[in-house]
C-alpha cells in the first residue's frame, strides 16, 4: 500500500479504508483499483509485481511459443491460472496471479520436468489468455464430431420455423463450434474468418498477414446451424438466406471485448459468411515512426512533412494495407500539449490518449461530413479523417488545409501519383487540390520472415538479373523454412513497403493545370522519388521479406537496384 500512496495511485486516506473494506488483504486492494481504473491497470501490475520481487508480463503483447503453452494440461492451467509463454534455456517462463506460491510450482515443475520461472499477470488476463491460447484446428475438428456425433445437423433449413432454428443453434455443441471459431481466429491473427460452402465440404479459411489459409473442412450438414448461430450473435434474420445479410457480433473474453462484422451472401451451395476482426488494434500501443520499417529517406522526408503547419496529407493503399497504423504513428509523432487533434474515424481502431476521436454514427447522420463540419468549429490544429470517400468529404477537407490546419487522410488508389490526381476525379477543381496537397504515402504490406526458422539461400542466377543491376554477382538473401511458430508458412507478422510524394512547386504546377499521370510521374522522378517495388527490394536485400513477397503485391516498373542498394534507371 505504501508504493501505491507514494506513487499517487491513493491517497492515505483511501488506502486505509480500502485495507479496511478488503481486511487487509493487498491484492484484493490491487484489483479493486485495476477495476476501478482500467487505464492504470499496467502501471499496477508493475507495481505489484516489483512489489513481490517478479517481472510483469502484458498477455496481450508477449508472443506466445505454441509448442510450450501445450505443454501444461489446460484443466491444470484454469486451475491455477497459470499459463506458460515461451521456454530459454531449461527454465519456463509461466505468467501466474500467485508467482509467490511454492506449491503450484513445484506441482507445475513436475509436470514439465523443467525448472518454471514466474512472472505476474492479473487474473483475467491469465483467463483471456487460455480461452485462445489452447484453442487449435484440432479442437475445432473434435467440436464438429461433436456436433455430428449429437445429431443436431439438417440438411436444409427452409421449413424450419424461426424457433426450431433457435433451438438448433442454440445447442451446446453448436455453441461451442462457433466459439471456438472465433477464438481460434484470435490466436492466428487472422484478418477475416471466412465459411466457404462447397459441392462436398464447408471450408474454413483465415486471412493471416493478407494471405487466406485453410484450417478446415467441415460437412455441409453443419453449414446451416453454424450459419444460424452467428446471425442469432449478430441479431439477424436466421430465417432469411436469400438476401445478403450485414451485421456486428461479439466475442467476449475475461479482459476485454473483440468485435467482428459479419457479411453473409447467397451461393449456389448455400451462404457464404466473412467475419472480419475489429478492435483489435484498440488493446496495443500505438508504434513509434521508426518501428514502422521506412527507409531513411522516406522517415526524412515524412518528418519533414509533419513540420509544415497546414495541407492536406494523404495515406493511401487497398483496404488493410496498414493506413491507420501510419496515421496514427504520425498523430503520436505530433501529439502535444499545445497542439489540439480531432479525428473522424469508422470504425475507431486505435485508442490515443491526448486526441479526440469520434466514430462515426450514420443512424444519427453524424457521418464524414457533418464530423467533418463540426469539427472545423472545435479550433483544431489537427485532423485526421478516416477516409474521403466523396466530394463533399474531399471539398471540405480542402478548404481545411487551406484555412491554416493540417488534415490527414485516406484515399483509396494503386499508388501516390494517382492519388494526385484521384481528388479531380471526384470532381473537386484542381485550383482547391493544388495548393492544399503537401504529400502523398502509399503503402503496401508484405508478410515477414519468421524470425524463429529465418535461413540465408543463395537465389536463382535469373531471378537476381531481375532486381540487380549487374551479372555475376553473388548475393546471399533469406527465407523462412517453416515452423510450428509461423505454421509452416515461413512467415511471421507484416511489415510495409512505400513510396512517398512531397509535393514540389513544380508537381503543384502540373496539377492545377490538369497534367497526366505520366507527366506528374516524370517531375517526381526527376526530383528523386522511388516506387514501391524499389523499396520492397531494398527490404528483400536487407533480409526482411522475399522477392515472391515483393512480386506478389507490386508490378514491375522500370527501375533496379544494385546489391550495395543504389539504384539505376
Amino acid at each position: 500500500m505504501e508504493l501505491l500512496v507514494s506513487r499517487g495511485i491513493v491517497g492515505q486516506d483511501a488506502g486505509r479504508r480500502l485495507l479496511r473494506r478488503y481486511h487487509d488483504d493487498c491484492f484484493a486492494v490491487l484489483m479493486h483499483l485495476a477495476r476501478m481504473n482500467p487505464h492504470q491497470k499496467t502501471l499496477l501490475a508493475r507495481i505489484w509485481a516489483d512489489s513481490i520481487g517478479v517481472a510483469h508480463v502484458d498477455l496481450q503483447k508477449t508472443l506466445f511459443q505454441r509448442e510450450v503453452v501445450q505443454r501444461l494440461p489446460e484443466a491444470f492451467a484454469r486451475k491455477n491460472h497459470l499459463i506458460l509463454l515461451y521456454q530459454f534455456g531449461e527454465a519456463v517462463t509461466a505468467a501466474t496471479s500467485d508467482p509467490a506460491n511454492p506449491f503450484m510450482l513445484r506441482e507445475a515443475q513436475s509436470i514439465l520436468g523443467c525448472p518454471v520461472s514466474p512472472v505476474f499477470s492479473f487474473p483475467d488476463d491469465i483467463e483471456a489468455a487460455i480461452e485462445v491460447e489452447y484453442k487449435s484446428e484440432q479442437k475445432l475438428r473434435d467440436l464438429s464430431s461433436r456436433i455430428v456425433t449429437d445429431s443436431v445437423v439438417i440438411e436444409d433449413i427452409s421449413e424450419l420455423t424461426r424457433d426450431e432454428l433457435q433451438k438448433i443453434a442454440g445447442s451446446q455443441a453448436v455453441v461451442e463450434f462457433v466459439q471456438g471459431l472465433l477464438l481460434l481466429g484470435v490466436r492466428e491473427g487472422a484478418s477475416d474468418i471466412h465459411v466457404e460452402p462447397g459441392e462436398d465440404k464447408v471450408r474454413i479459411r483465415f486471412r493471416i498477414d493478407g494471405v487466406l489459409q485453410e484450417k478446415s473442412k467441415i460437412e455441409r450438414s453443419l453449414l446451416p446451424p453454424l450459419v444460424s448461430r452467428l446471425k442469432i450473435l449478430a441479431d439477424l434474420n436466421i430465417t432469411e438466406k436469400r438476401r445478403p445479410q450485414d451485421g456486428r457480433l461479439c466475442l467476449t473474453l475475461p479482459n476485454r471485448t473483440i468485435d467482428f462484422r459479419f457479411s453473409s451472401v447467397p451461393t449456389s451451395y448455400g451462404e457464404k459468411i466473412v467475419l472480419r476482426v475489429l478492435g483489435q488494434m484498440e488493446t496495443k500501443d500505438v508504434p513509434d515512426l521508426t518501428d514502422l520499417s521506412f527507409s531513411r529517406a522516406n522517415l526524412d522526408a515524412l518528418e519533414r512533412v509533419m513540420t509544415i503547419p497546414y495541407g492536406i496529407f494523404f495515406v493511401t493503399g487497398p483496404t488493410g494495407s496498414g493506413k491507420t497504423t501510419t496515421l496514427f504513428s504520425m498523430l503520436k509523432h505530433l501529439n502535444r500539449p499545445g497542439v489540439n487533434i480531432t479525428t473522424i474515424e469508422d470504425p475507431i481502431e486505435y485508442r490515443l490518449p491526448g486526441i479526440n476521436q469520434i466514430q462515426v454514427n450514420t443512424a444519427v447522420e453524424l457521418d464524414f461530413p457533418a464530423a467533418l463540419r463540426a469539427f472545423l468549429r472545435q479550433d483544431p490544429d489537427v485532423i485526421l479523417v478516416g477516409e474521403i470517400r466523396d466530394v463533399e468529404t474531399a471539398e471540405i477537407a480542402c478548404r481545411a488545409a487551406l484555412t491554416g490546419h493540417l488534415v490527414l487522410a485516406t484515399l483509396h488508389t494503386n499508388n501516390a501519383v494517382q492519388a494526385l490526381t484521384r481528388l479531380n476525379d471526384m470532381g473537386v477543381q484542381p485550383y482547391m487540390v493544388a495548393p492544399s496537397m503537401v504529400g502523398v504515402l502509399a503503402q503496401r504490406l508484405v508478410r515477414k520472415i519468421c524470425d524463429h526458422c529465418r535461413e540465408p539461400y543463395t537465389p536463382d542466377p535469373e531471378a537476381i538479373r531481375s532486381i540487380l543491376a549487374v551479372d555475376g554477382q553473388e548475393v546471399i538473401l533469406h527465407q523462412g523454412r517453416g515452423c510450428l511458430q509461423c505454421g509452416g508458412t515461413g512467415y511471421s507478422g507484416r511489415i510495409a513497403i512505400h513510396e512517398l510524394i512531397v509535393i514540389s512547386d513544380d508537381i503543384r504546377t502540373l496539377i492545377s493545370r490538369g497534367a497526366s499521370l505520366t507527366e506528374i510521374h516524370h517531375c517526381a522522378a526527376q526530383a528523386g522519388f522511388q516506387s514501391m517495388r524499389y523499396d520492397g527490394m531494398k527490404k528483400v536485400l536487407r533480409g526482411l521479406t522475399t522477392l515472391e513477397e515483393i512480386q506478389r503485391v507490386t508490378v514491375a516498373d522500370d527501375r533496379s537496384i544494385t546489391s550495395d542498394g543504389m539504384s539505376t534507371v
